[in-house]
């Protein structure tokens, strides 16, 4: 019983956390913020593609958990918001539109419970949901 005690709080203690992604931001230059929830905030800025700012919440729960919500605060996009939602939803596996307060938000997860490499964080977890965010707002009212 002492050795699955011992295993438990090892692996508790390799989780990922908070600290650790905000890192991996720094290391890439990605500017962020804490907010008064404790979560760490990216804006990416508006550009010719996409004439809104995106505000990019970033949750780091202690089961390991990695998740992203996202909002163009400003954005109003023309047609239904359930109907561009669904027809992003069919269009592509992430990030998941959703409807939140007559807002289109992005919402993607990750489930790190196990060890994984900084690289894979990087890449997987970090780099490619920040990129996909930006082109689901990018791409949603377009056919």
């Amino acid at each position: 019983m002492l050795y699955l005690c011992k295993v438990v709080i090892k692996y508790l203690n390799d989780m990922i956390d908070k600290q650790q992604i905000r890192t991996y931001f720094d290391e890439l230059g990605i500017p962020t913020r804490v907010d008064d929830d404790g979560d760490l905030v990216v804006i990416q800025s508006k550009d010719d593609d996409f004439g809104h700012d995106v505000v990019i919440y970033i949750m780091v729960a202690d089961n390991g958990r990695l998740s992203y919500a996202a909002g163009a605060p400003s954005y109003q996009p023309d047609g239904d918001l359930y109907h561009l939602a669904n027809r992003h939803n069919c269009r592509r596996n992430m990030p998941t539109a959703v409807v939140r307060d007559d807002a289109i938000r992005m919402e993607v997860s990750f489930l790190l419970d196990e060890e994984v490499s900084k690289e894979y964080i990087v890449e997987n977890c970090i780099r490619m949901p920040l990129g996909t965010i930006w082109s689901a707002y990018v791409g949603l009212e377009k056919d």
